[in-house]
């Protein structure tokens, strides 16, 4: 069964496609057997006319899956409906309800049962039956048979098909939906797996760096500070210290905050935290590091109060993401972003509008979990942070262009939840 869930659609084409063949050999070999075997009636004219029709589709049908292309579950399940009308027509020429080869109604079924959605392999499984049903209208007394036994063995075939076909349809679509449940789990397992080794890594080097930093930060702070004692008297020189000694501050901070994350992660207590001062205060943080950005802000006043463990983390996420809308938008020629915050029931909503290019749509389901970036020279490590960071709360990051340009990203932190997070 792990085999058939990992077919895919094209496979299964072509193993239908190589099964026509084996049955246009097949009949071709019974009606030349026919011929040495009195004992086989069977009317070669009708029997040859189908077999050439089916011969004729399935050669057109090989050609069209020797070009490079996706294949759909709409156009398996075509061909499945094509197989059992094909298999009606044989049966019909070669005695009905009453072949020993009627059975093979089973194997559309079971293919759709395993590879397709309920409803298509319930469709199958219908269209089988009707088509059973009506041979054996056709010929339920076989002219060669003038006792009821026969009549009985074949209406028995007939109510033990419908039974297998149904239980065919419960059973395998049952197993298959549950096994392609499994396979979804496990690739994002993996795919989690994978993004938490990199969180790691990057954790490990983040910690080295910081320790590193401390002294070079201290040695500019120390030669800032003697250029202003030197040059006291020129007022531009003073105003871009200025600037270089808040940056410094802002990278000790930083530094700060991070080595006493590592240090008490999952360790410390939740606390109650003002909403909508705590994003004012990171969103100004945040205009310290990006001066060469303008803000337009509407955050709501009344959000109320949540209680977190990992505020920092938190914080950090929002500055990522900050930080990606910036860089989208300044990519674009503007200097603008917009950031909005409001409460929706028991969730934050913080959105973010830039007004950059707009993300790919094959890339929206992909961003945050996958290393990917729109950038040159990006790593695309920020967007997976801030996912992961809120993903252990139960909060979640989604992106999508917006129909006036650029790109929403939008940031969801269930309140009150935070406090729960490890």
């Amino acid at each position: 069964m792990q085999a058939v869930s990992r077919l895919t659609p094209v496979k299964l084409l072509t193993w239908l496609h190589r099964l026509r063949w084996g049955a246009v050999v097949f009949v071709l070999l019974a009606v030349a057997a026919a011929a040495w075997l009195p004992a086989l009636e069977i009317e070669p004219a009708p029997l040859l006319a189908v077999t050439a029709a089916l011969a004729t589709a399935n050669a057109a049908i090989g050609w069209s899956l020797r070009r490079p292309r996706p294949a759909t579950e709409a156009e398996l399940f075509g061909h499945l409906v094509l197989d059992t009308l094909a298999l009606t027509a044989l049966l019909y020429c070669a005695g009905g309800s009453s072949s020993p080869f009627v059975s093979l109604y089973l194997l559309p079924i079971a293919i759709a049962a395993a590879s397709l959605q309920r409803a298509q392999a319930w469709a199958i499984a219908l269209l089988a039956a009707l088509a059973y049903t009506a041979l054996l209208l056709q010929f339920l007394v076989p002219p060669h048979t003038a006792h009821g036994g026969f009549t009985m063995h074949v209406l028995g075939m007939w109510a033990t098909f419908m039974v297998s076909a149904a239980l065919l349809v419960v059973f395998v679509t049952g197993m298959a939906a549950t096994v392609r449940r499994r396979d979804q789990s496990l690739a994002e397992a993996r795919e989690q797996m994978l993004r938490n080794e990199q969180i790691t890594a990057l954790g490990t080097l983040a910690a080295g760096a910081a320790h590193e930093l401390g002294t070079p930060l201290s040695t500019m702070a120390v030669v800032v500070s003697e250029l202003r004692d030197s040059r006291d008297d020129d007022p531009e020189l003073d105003a871009d210290l200025a600037v270089l000694d808040r940056q410094i501050t802002l990278c000790k901070r930083q530094i700060t905050h991070l080595l006493g994350a590592a240090n008490q992660a999952g360790e410390s207590e939740p606390r109650t935290v003002e909403l909508a001062p705590w994003l004012q205060s990171i969103i100004d943080r945040w205009r310290l590091m990006r001066p060469d950005v303008q803000a337009r802000l509407a955050i709501e006043s009344a959000l109320g109060t949540t209680r977190m463990r990992d505020e920092t983390a938190l914080g950090q996420s929002l500055i990522n993401l900050l930080n990606n809308a910036a860089d989208a938008s300044l990519a674009n020629g503007s200097a603008c972003i917009a950031v909005g915050a409001a409460r929706a029931q028991d969730m934050l909503e913080v959105v973010i509008d830039d007004d950059g290019p707009g993300i790919a749509d094959a890339d929206t389901a992909r961003a945050g979990r996958l290393r990917f970036s729109t950038k040159p020279d990006g790593k695309g490590l920020g967007l997976i942070l801030s996912h992961v960071s809120l993903e252990r709360i139960g909060g979640e990051v989604s992106l999508r262009r917006r129909e006036s340009g650029g790109t929403r990203t939008r940031l969801s932190l269930p309140l009150d939840a935070a406090a729960a997070s490890t």
